[in-house]
């Protein structure tokens, strides 16, 4: 299991991580079946009981306890009041950051387990707002949108160029010990899928320790503001990168014998 590497990882001073069990009355321990995932990052969701094929064990419930601080609540069968109740622990736990998870709950839903991460860094060498302007912002297909872009003449930035991908990475610092890379592909505009393709664990992870240890160098810098909202259906991410062991893996301990996941949603 990871959960120890979660848990250093969440401990990090620029990121907050919450997670919360809610199961229907007297499912927690006793025979459930595991379905549907949903959450902001990531946030896992279940289907309908069937009760003789899952029984979840102790030994699951004191771990997340351990790792996560996750006691089971328990759920009520009225959908509208649950969503209020999830969102509520969702606002309370991260003391406002978060202020709703989910917008719906899936169809009779016995056992949710929800993870929520939150990044609240920011940029080691402030950037002066009075120089944010707007410039256009290029899109494959597109006509160029202006968009406000935080500009600097010499903000410092690791950054290099690998030859074989032909990308240039940049690394930003951000408080807390974090940064932020960027990968900008160098030739003709054009969808990124083949960069995706060949950004396989062993060569991204290559990637991030040559921009650790480049150092930074004043560069000019135009980095536009962006606002992102994405969901991605996991399962047909993980069938594509060929690790369908994880969709029906024990996973950590949660039940007797196998548990099969029948959907994941990632939001962020």
């Amino acid at each position: 299991c990871v959960h120890g590497a979660l848990q250093q990882l969440a401990s990090a001073p620029g990121l907050f991580s919450a997670a919360q069990i809610f199961h229907h009355p007297g499912e927690a321990g006793t025979a459930c079946r595991w379905g549907a995932a949903a959450g902001w990052a990531p946030g896992l969701t279940p289907g309908p009981c069937r009760p003789t094929e899952l029984h979840l064990r102790p030994r699951f419930l004191n771990d997340s306890l351990r790792f996560y601080g996750a006691r089971p609540h328990a759920l009520s069968g009225n959908e509208s009041l649950d969503l209020q109740r999830i969102n509520a622990w969702v606002r309370e736990a991260s003391k406002g950051l978060l202020p709703t998870l989910l917008s719906a709950l899936p169809p009779e839903p016995s056992l949710l387990l929800l993870s929520a991460v939150h990044l609240r860094a920011a940029w080691r060498t402030p950037l002066d707002r009075k120089k944010t302007l707007l410039l256009p912002f290029l899109r494959p297909g597109h006509p160029p949108r202006k968009v406000p872009t935080m500009t600097s003449a010499k903000y410092p930035v690791a950054s290099f160029t690998d030859s074989r991908l032909q990308v240039q990475v940049g690394r930003l610092e951000l408080n807390g010990g974090l940064s932020l890379v960027v990968l900008m592909p160098r030739g003709p505009l054009e969808p990124l899928e083949t960069l995706e393709r060949a950004l396989d664990p062993t060569t991204f992870l290559a990637l991030l320790r040559r921009a650790a240890r480049t150092p930074p160098r004043a560069t000019a810098l135009s980095l536009p503001r962006l606002r992102l909202d994405l969901s991605l259906d996991v399962v047909a991410l993980v069938h594509d990168m060929d690790f369908g062991l994880f969709l029906d893996a024990e996973l950590c301990g949660l039940a007797r014998g196998p548990a099969a996941v029948d959907t994941a949603r990632h939001r962020a």
